[in-house]
């Protein structure tokens, strides 16, 4: 047991020794001075407590989580689209250049994947393995089957088994002279895409993205994906205006944009021929490159895009890929509906899984989780060993088991429902994949299995007792995601009214 003279506190405080009065005076003089101080700050503090707590009523948060590729960023784009409708048109033009990379970037992958040697490395085309979508009640089937191309008669089930026989692939196709003149003929692509991400970059304020471009070596590299990154800043796209082309003037940028609609068009009819050609596609497929189910897939509109006046549709803006790295923001002050006027606050995350420990978890915010199920017959980009529906199923359950959301909403978005349902029908068993479902091999069944799946989850290993909301999305289809938003924005209006003993 220390002495009180051994105290630090105490030796700390105690008057020093021989003080004078007037020292006595002085000193007691400055102990009123610092208290009142210290006084007046733990007021201001308490002034600010209560000032964001009224500010975090007014504002709603909401998290988006889900694996990559799972259509976080896409739902963003349908919240504006639905409650800041001006805002979104007023940036619609500025997706051009970034539909025009998600573009460029998958001829590229074709190109890359044309080489004569099929057991050569496989191809980094991590960012090309999945499309952006979700579905509600009212989704569209038909797009997804033409992306598909379900129409056009019985289809092959996906992707061979790992270990399957090369005797029951048939033989490998062959490079023919054809196919090394379109990939010679398609190689200022590779100028183009350099082009559109140095122009990207600067809009986004991201230098490493230019130090990547021109460190990049144009026909033997891949270029690193274009991505969001948590401290990026997001001119023009979702929020914030563009910079001019004058603030770059005099830099060592290129922002010789206006050659790209030029290159493209020339490359037009070629980019088509490669696309349809039979052979790329069987190669394509014995290589695993699913182009048609990835994000920002625009090889059905590759007329249309490359034309020189082209504007990118509301449609175009949904199905551009954007990839988040990090946890970016945004905030949106709602022009329509019942909270016309209140700000939104919305996270993105990134959900990589080297990402997922970034994650901001608050006690005052609603989550809409995104699992993509039409990804049940496909593997983690970044580890090839996991199952990508498994891995959603073991995300929903790290997220619904945390006790600092027990308080949270947690809405369910089976997402891909319109990419399942053209899997299903192009003869794909979900059974070969899943093998406990015993059920029919059609959307009904396969999501009535998987709602079952994700509720049972959430009832063993929530903290407390909450209602199970799902929704079946697509969320490039803007019309059926706005009804289900919508029932969002009520049902999280509602939880804010009785957090703070409204109702």
């Amino acid at each position: 047991m220390p002495k009180e003279d051994d105290d630090p506190l105490t030796l700390a405080i105690r008057p020093p020794k021989n003080e004078t009065p007037e020292q006595k005076v002085i000193r007691l003089q400055a102990e009123a001075d610092a208290l009142k101080q210290s006084q007046l700050i733990d007021l201001q503090l308490r002034a600010e407590r209560a000032q964001l707590k009224k500010e975090n009523e007014k504002t709603h948060k909401v998290l988006l989580l889900g694996q990559a590729e799972s259509g976080k960023t896409t739902v963003i784009k349908n919240f504006q689209l639905s409650f800041v409708p001006n805002a979104f048109r007023q940036q619609q033009k500025s997706w051009k250049a970034l539909v025009q990379l998600n573009l460029v970037r998958s001829i590229l992958v074709i190109c890359q994947a044309l080489t004569d040697d099929l057991n050569e490395q496989d191809l980094d085309i991590d960012n090309f393995l999945s499309l952006d979508p979700s579905v509600s009640p009212n989704y569209s089937v038909k797009k997804a089957e033409s992306l598909l191309d379900t129409s056009q008669g019985p289809k092959r089930s996906s992707y061979p088994y790992p270990g399957t026989p090369d005797s029951e692939l048939g033989p490998i196709p062959e490079i023919t002279n054809v196919h090394r003149a379109l990939k010679m003929r398609l190689s200022p692509l590779y100028h183009v895409q350099t082009v559109l991400v140095e122009y990207l970059a600067c809009q986004f304020d991201d230098p490493s993205l230019l130090a990547a471009v021109h460190q990049f070596k144009e026909e033997t590299e891949t270029l690193p994906d274009f991505v969001v990154r948590s401290n990026t800043s997001l001119n023009g796209f979702m929020g914030k205006s563009l910079r001019g082309r004058e603030s770059y003037e005099g830099t060592y940028v290129r922002l010789d944009i206006q050659e790209v609609d030029a290159v493209l068009m020339a490359c037009r009819q070629d980019m088509i021929t490669v696309w349809k050609d039979p052979v790329v596609r069987e190669i394509l497929h014995r290589r695993d490159i699913r182009l048609e189910e990835g994000p920002g897939t625009f090889l059905h509109e590759i007329n249309r895009i490359t034309e020189a006046d082209y504007t990118p549709s509301q449609e175009d803006v949904l199905r551009a890929r954007l990839r988040t790295v990090g946890v970016q923001e945004y905030s949106f002050h709602l022009e329509t509906g019942p909270d016309k006027g209140r700000e939104w606050r919305v996270f993105d995350c990134g959900g990589a899984r080297n990402q997922r420990h970034s994650w901001p978890f608050f006690d005052d915010c609603h989550l809409i989780f995104l699992a993509p199920i039409s990804c049940f017959d496909q593997v983690l980009a970044e580890d090839r060993r996991v199952n990508r529906l498994e891995d959603s199923l073991q995300l929903w359950k790290a997220v619904c088991s945390s006790k600092l959301l027990q308080k949270s909403e947690i809405i369910l978005f089976l997402n891909k429902c319109d990419i399942l349902q053209a899997k299903l029908t192009s003869g794909i068993k979900f059974s070969d994949w899943v093998p406990n479902f015993d059920g029919q091999n059609s959307l009904d069944g396969v999501t009535k299995y998987l709602k079952g799946k994700f509720r049972a989850i959430q009832k063993a290993h929530s903290p407390v007792s909450r209602v199970f909301y799902c929704h079946l999305t697509a969320v490039t289809d803007a019309r059926s995601t706005s009804k289900i938003l919508s029932s969002v924005q009520e049902l999280v209006a509602r939880a804010q009214l009785q957090n703070v003993s409204l109702l």
